[in-house]
């Protein structure tokens, strides 16, 4: 999927007002983008992102669980959806949306969050 060059001039513009923590800049932008190409997973989960930064959790998890189901093998994307599923408090669907990635790809990183769970809350405690 390409951008015509006027999306990539708008992509380019919401990543500097992002940088700028312009967020609601930011998200008109990527409203627009993703309203524009839907199919684009690397909008989906830039504009969860930013969602989530302004604290707007229940879009910011169904875009990123578009860009999952748009990207399954991204494990960016995976985590981004795990992280915010956990920080709600949400953790039986974060140990799924693990479980999804896990069956597909293997991924450190995961490993590493259950390690730290491990020892945080080891088992029989």
């Amino acid at each position: 999927m390409a951008f015509t060059e006027h999306q990539r001039k708008q992509w380019a513009l919401a990543q500097e007002r992002s940088q700028r923590d312009d967020l609601q800049g930011t998200l008109e932008i990527l409203k627009k983008l993703v309203g524009e190409i839907p199919e684009s997973a690397v909008l989906n989960a830039t504009f969860a992102n930013t969602l989530k930064a302004v604290n707007d959790i229940e879009p910011a998890i169904e875009h990123f669980q578009t860009a999952v189901k748009l990207a399954p093998t991204s494990e960016l994307y995976s985590l981004g959806l795990f992280h915010l599923f956990w920080s709600q408090g949400r953790q039986d669907e974060a140990f799924n949306e693990m479980r999804r990635f896990e069956t597909i790809s293997d991924s450190a990183e995961y490993k590493k969050i259950v390690a730290g769970i491990h020892a945080h809350w080891p088992r029989g405690a």
